[in-house]
């Protein structure tokens, strides 16, 4: 009868960003694995911590269902001669160890056959998930792996202990020299250690006296939960940070809030390095008022019970002030040289080993930005943008930024406000690292957006060019998140563009495939269906800008009824052509001799179609072009309810084969409508 199945790989700390996608990987492969092997099952969780990994199916199949398997021998015509089995029947027996009088005759789409039918028991869950989920974690990959014993033992962090169950039987599995037991461990401090467990029920019981929460999702609902109180006693409100609560609530198995305060001199920091010292070295909360000023307040969550005396309150502010005192100090120092001052540094630092120095980096940037200023029409002034370019990296050389390497970029930019920069100048240094993520916002100037955008460009284009390109999940260099970005801003600004004439000769194949998987990638998150997207990128999309602008106008009309039949019309078009150019190009001027009512009246509503799309065209109404094509569904009906297209007459053929070539490319500058999936139900 079915069953609870749950597993746990204990192990050391593994770094909490990593944590979700882990997990979540986890869940597909038993998700994966359950599927293959077919057995029944009603869901898979995945829940977890920096020190354990769970993946539990509530109701589990205990077996695979029996099935019934046919093998087929011969066709029925040639088992038997002579009223005697025939040689392919006798040899089809012996090879399947079974007797001639123990075969059967099946009757199929192809005719009659003799063959056998057994029954496969099906295999017990206990067995496929024992040879199965050891594979399975061995396979799972992490930014940072680990090696130890031998070169196949490859996790994050090693192993400490393994759980896996199956109702009330344990199910046997070794992984890294570490053997399933039933035993887990609390609290690394205020646990008792070894905890025996047995169904997952009590597992997460006993977890929980042990001071674990097991849930990532109870422990970020407690953190929010405890957040919020504090903050409302102070009548503010936190600065929300996604990141930082993630790695909170994967980092503290017993999530608790401390307060903490400030001195006020502290305040005079900016806003940017105050929110950043706070998080990337403390991970701690930031608290502001209603108006959006900060407060000399921090929200830290620590792995504890709590804090009755106060000690790790005042742990927390003594580490804090001495880091706010650093920035403080780096604040000031730093400001006594100017970016200019600092640019010639540039030249010892490495950016990659075979895209040599920041420097070299610099003048790379110098060249493609005045590119890009002009392909994106931002008419950023030229003096302003150079300036921006010139010093956009000096800001590596500052002790602010080596200490905390989250502020490279927006410390530039106010160390340039500093200097006197104008805001083109000063902005575009401060945002040129945005986004970083499909959530983060673009740069909020055009000086911004152009500056950001010729950096990550530059990054992916070097990099291609040396080889250094993304295989599979790898990507150390982040090239994917650098082409994201660079198409996220120009669809946030509506900027026209041209990546083949961005990239020049560096334009490969290999870097086209991936400039249009990282488009796709972004058209799906905006809600763009997979068919619509492959309409619009088969005519290419090499400025994203009007790439988007036409799958926005093939989402709008698609459930019109009549572009429904014009695209199921569309196809039969493109599948008409493609045969007719198997015997050769079908070219020439399209003849008005002798034409019949269905194709004269297709001809002129082609002709009239023409001239009104190259006007739309040019003013990118997508959504009237398609319109048009639309429209035209009496004709096109008729056109094929009417006329033969292949006619026996090569000329007539040819002259309607001319006539649905141009149909199909005038309306295919939009998109390729024949791959737009039409449902017929």
């Amino acid at each position: 009868m079915p069953s609870e199945f749950y597993m746990e790989i204990g192990c050391e700390e593994i770094p909490a960003r990593t944590m979700a996608r882990s997990l979540n990987d986890l869940r597909d492969r038993v998700e994966k694995l359950l599927q293959e092997e077919k057995l029944a099952y009603d869901r898979v969780e995945a829940i977890g911590s920096a020190r354990r990994f769970v993946v539990r199916v509530p109701t589990l199949a205990e077996r695979q269902e029996s099935r019934n398997e046919r093998i087929m021998g011969p066709p029925a015509s040639i088992a038997f001669k002579d009223g005697q089995p025939a040689p392919p029947l006798v040899g089809f027996a012996k090879k399947n160890n079974v007797a001639v009088e123990a075969l059967q005759k099946f009757t199929t789409d192809k005719g009659e056959y003799y063959g056998i039918e057994s029954t496969i028991e099906g295999g017990a869950a206990t067995d496929i998930l024992a040879k199965g989920l050891p594979a399975i974690v061995r396979a799972m990959t992490f930014p940072k792996m680990m090696i130890w014993m031998d070169p196949s033992m490859r996790f994050s962090r090693p192993l400490r202990w393994i759980i896996s169950r199956f109702g009330d039987q344990r199910i046997p599995m070794e992984l890294f020299g570490v053997h399933s037991a039933g035993y887990s461990e609390g609290h690394r401090i205020l646990g008792s250690g070894r905890v025996e467990v047995g169904s997952y029920s009590d597992f997460v019981e006993k977890l929980e006296k042990n001071f674990v929460i097991v849930s990532q999702e109870e422990r970020r609902q407690k953190i929010e939960r405890e957040l919020n109180d504090e903050v409302a006693r102070l009548n503010g409100r936190i600065i929300g940070d996604e990141k930082l609560l993630e790695e909170v609530v994967y980092i503290n198995e017993y999530p608790t809030i401390v307060r903490g305060r400030f001195e006020e001199r502290f305040l005079e920091l900016p806003r940017e390095i105050l929110i950043t010292v706070m998080k990337e070295h403390q991970k701690y909360f930031a608290v502001e008022d209603e108006h959006g000023k900060l407060l000399p307040y921090f929200l830290a969550v620590m792995n504890t019970a709590g804090d009755a005396k106060g000690l790790i309150r005042k742990g927390h502010e003594r580490v804090l002030r001495a880091r706010l005192t650093d920035a403080m100090f780096f604040w000031e120092v730093d400001r006594k040289q100017t970016l200019e001052d600092r640019r010639p540094r540039l030249k010892s630092i490495v950016f990659q080993e075979k895209l040599g120095t920041y420097a070299d980096k610099v003048k790379r940037v110098a060249r493609l930005s005045r590119k890009i200023n002009t392909l994106t029409k931002a008419k950023v002034d030229k003096a302003a943008l150079e300036t921006a370019v010139q010093w956009s990296k000096s800001d590596l050389t500052a002790d602010m930024v080596r200490e905390f390497t989250d502020l490279q970029g927006i410390v530039g930019g106010l160390y340039a406000k500093h200097d006197g920069a104008s805001e083109d100048v000063w902005r575009a240094i401060y945002d040129q690292y945005k986004p970083q993520s499909m959530d983060d916002r673009s740069p909020d100037t055009k000086s911004g957006a152009v500056l950001s955008i010729s950096d990550k460009l530059d990054t992916v284009l070097g990099c291609f060019s040396v080889g250094l390109i993304p295989t599979g999940s790898e990507d150390p260099l982040g090239l994917r998140r650098a082409m994201q970005g660079v198409i996220k801003i120009l669809l946030d600004h509506k900027l026209p563009f041209s990546m083949v004439k961005a990239a020049g000769d560096a334009f490969t194949p290999q870097l086209r495939q991936f400039y249009e998987d990282r488009l796709r990638f972004i058209l799906s998150q905006r809600g763009f269906a997979y068919d619509e997207i492959n309409a619009v990128t088969a005519i290419g999309c090499d400025d994203p800008s009007e790439t988007l602008d036409r799958a926005t106008a093939i989402q709008k009309i698609r459930s019109s009824a009549d572009f429904e039949a014009v695209s199921m019309a569309f196809k039969r078009i493109k599948n008409i052509l493609k045969q007719a150019e198997q015997a050769g190009p079908v070219t020439g001027e399209i003849s008005s001799d002798g034409l019949e009512p269905a194709e004269a009246d297709l001809a002129a509503f082609l002709q009239g179609a023409q001239l009104k799309i190259e006007k739309l065209e040019r003013g990118r109404k997508y959504f009237k072009i398609l319109e048009t094509m639309a429209g035209g569904r009496p004709v096109i009906d008729q056109f094929f309810e009417k006329i033969m297209v292949m006619h026996q007459d090569l000329s007539v053929r040819k002259r309607r084969l001319l006539l649905l070539g141009s149909l199909f490319a005038t309306f295919s500058r939009v998109a390729d409508i024949s791959e737009i999936v039409v449902n017929k139900s």
